[in-house]
């Protein structure tokens, strides 16, 4: 077998076993890997009458067949039935997917529950599940540093903090330290009782054709030169990532500052200050092709002096603008108290902001809030809050809840402040001033989750090979405030990525004609496992993933009024910018995007014969007595 192990390692916490299974060779052959079939498992075994609390929810970690190869860069799929019902999904960098691989697994599917913390340690085909008792309570440094002196191993380790234990609002997976993945995931892991897997494996990974991979893995790396790319955004990227956008954001109004109630700040967080006053060094995943991926950032004088960490995105400081602030050294420590907690910086913030703008109408007071002036800019309430939701301590547990379960408590009219899709808070892209942003987040089977269909922005249509057909008109497409093409180009996007994030690979290196052409990709994939297939073939297999997603939220009940945005974008403008609210667009997009996937108009549901053509033919039936139903 090539690119995979084959093997699947079920893992059941409440009777303290595990047993190795194969993977069925047709789900590697039609769902890829990584997301695919962790989707497929999680659709077949986590029915609708599941509870995301109960012991048959399941948590499922998943590799691909590129990984453990250098065009993996490390990543896994976390995913669970979230919290909320939809599908808790996310990708993590790092190397803890490599280990699991060199251990000599694709899966691990987590079962059941502990009644007392536990771990589990995989040292290649030796798997054990131990107590956890001086894990619990400790925050994700403790944890590893525990872990690397009571195993004597060099693990890489998968676990959550004390966010995740006490069971905060899409808490998070924290692996390699300092990366992250699965929003919600953390969540139903500490549910479990799991405070960590830690991974060591000594094997490596086959690959069907060594030469020609060679030859596919050079050209990969030629498209993401440093001085002879076509894109500028690959040297600017691999040394800043996102923080390289935020002067953009705020010049474009694109920032969701004071809860969205304008698009830009006077002054906002500059990326070449951080670069200068606050980088001790670079840092990259596995394999990663870019010489920073990450950043160690350590704040060296003031009152946040000691504070240190690792960047691995820099969604978290655009995001500062939702809650008024303006300072490095406090969103480093935002940045720290996240990463040590395993709490979602995106939750935090945005619930902490819906919570800001709703003090300064008076729905709530400082009898509310502890004593703490809730207000926009306000740094110390900030951090002070931060730690609250943390500890789960006085306002602090309301809004661990996330922000529509904290409005559904407070009530008074706080929910028209809500900056959420599907009941989850936002992650900084733009809706009144991107339409295909506005759309591709509101489709979304994750909740708002823009690694699916990243990068945000259509090719530029000079940068498109001329020998490649997109199924979209890229000219129409590029126009940011035009429904035009919006529901193809947003289709492709998320065809596309779902087939990235399955190989897998990293979104941040979705540059160059990596990001528009696929034939690439399929060389990669084809010369690795030895399924080699058409290029149509293997968009198909894209499709197939999301549609299998959709089916799955379908069966949970999401249905077309889920896809939406909030009531503000809807409805309001952007008065510092003079951008209208979307109003009937959103409703335009969504209907386009249907007819393009084929889904019903009036429900969002696949339709039979678009299911069929995929070989979903065993979702048919469960869907039959949905559409038979009320809606």
């Amino acid at each position: 077998m090539y690119g995979y192990t084959g093997k699947l390692l079920r893992v059941d916490l409440e009777a303290r076993q595990a047993r190795v299974e194969a993977v069925p060779e047709d789900w590697q052959e039609s769902f890829i890997g990584c997301r695919g079939i962790n989707t497929i498992l999680l659709y077949k075994e986590v029915g609708p009458e599941v509870d995301p609390f109960s012991p048959d929810n399941k948590l499922i970690f998943g590799t691909g067949p590129l990984e453990g190869t250098p065009i993996g860069m490390g990543r896994i799929s976390i995913q669970t039935k979230h919290p909320k019902r939809f599908i808790g999904e996310g990708g993590s960098g790092g190397h803890w997917g490599a280990q699991l691989k060199f251990a000599g697994y694709d899966y691990v599917v987590i079962e059941k529950k502990a009644d007392e913390p536990v771990y589990i340690l995989i040292d290649d085909s030796r798997v054990e599940i131990r107590d956890a008792a001086d894990l619990w309570g400790k925050d994700v440094r403790e944890k590893n540093l525990i872990l690397r002196r009571e195993t004597g191993l060099p693990v890489e380790v998968a676990c959550i903090g004390p966010g995740g234990e006490r069971l905060v609002s899409d808490a998070k997976v924290m692996v390699t330290l300092d990366h992250a993945g699965g929003r919600g995931c953390g969540t139903i892991m500490g549910d479990k009782k799991l405070a960590a897997i830690a991974v060591h494996g000594t094997g490596g990974v086959k690959v069907k054709d060594p030469e020609r991979f060679l030859t596919a893995y050079r050209r990969f790396r030629k498209l993401l030169d440093l001085k002879d790319t076509i894109d500028p955004f690959v040297p600017s990227w691999a040394f800043l990532s996102a923080n390289m956008l935020l002067q953009m954001f705020s010049e474009q109004g694109w920032l969701h500052a004071y809860n969205a109630q304008r698009g830009s700040m006077e002054s906002f967080l500059n990326g070449e200050e951080y670069l200068n006053e606050y980088v001790t060094r670079p840092e990259s995943g596995f394999c990663c092709p870019f010489p920073a991926c990450g950043r160690r950032f350590e704040v060296k004088k003031g009152k946040y002096a000691g504070v240190s960490g690792d960047e691995r995105e820099g969604g978290f400081s655009i995001a500062a603008a939702v809650v008024g602030i303006n300072s490095w050294p406090v969103m480093l420590k935002f940045r720290e108290l996240c990463s040590l907690s395993g709490i979602d910086e995106f939750m935090a913030e945005y619930t902490i902001g819906w919570a800001m703008e709703c003090y300064e109408r008076g729905i709530i007071t400082k009898q509310d809030t502890d004593g703490i002036p809730l207000t926009f800019g306000n740094e110390d309430a900030f951090i002070a809050m931060t730690e609250k939701i943390i500890a789960r301590e006085g306002f602090g547990d309301i809004l661990a809840r996330g922000s529509q379960e904290a409005s559904k408590i407070i009530g008074k009219g706080s929910e028209r402040y809500l900056l959420t899709i599907k009941g989850r808070e936002l992650e900084v892209m733009p809706q009144r001033n991107g339409y295909q942003m506005a759309l591709a987040l509101a489709v979304c089977e994750g909740g708002p989750d823009h690694t699916r269909w990243y990068p945000p922005y259509p090719p530029n249509p000079k940068s498109i090979p001329s020998d490649l057909n997109l199924p979209f008109d890229p000219v129409k497409a590029f126009q940011t405030r035009s429904v035009e093409d919006k529901g193809r180009l947003v289709k492709w996007l998320y065809d596309s990525r779902a087939i990235l994030e399955s190989l897998p690979t990293c979104v941040f290196i979705v540059r160059n004609i990596l990001g528009i052409d696929l034939r690439p990709w399929l060389d990669l994939y084809a010369t690795c496992t030895g399924y080699d297939c058409s290029l149509e073939a293997f968009t198909e297999k894209g499709e197939r993933i999301v549609n299998l997603e959709r089916a799955y939220i379908v069966r949970e009940g999401f249905r077309k009024e889920h896809d939406t945005v909030p009531r503000r974008m809807l409805e309001e403008p952007i008065p510092d910018r003079n951008i209208p609210p979307m109003g009937e667009n959103l409703g335009l997009m969504v209907d386009d995007y249907y007819l393009n996937r084929g889904w019903d108009l009036k429900t969002g549901i696949p339709n039979e014969e678009k299911l069929r053509n995929l070989n979903l033919d065993f979702v048919i039936d469960d869907l039959k007595s949905i559409r038979k139903g009320p809606a």
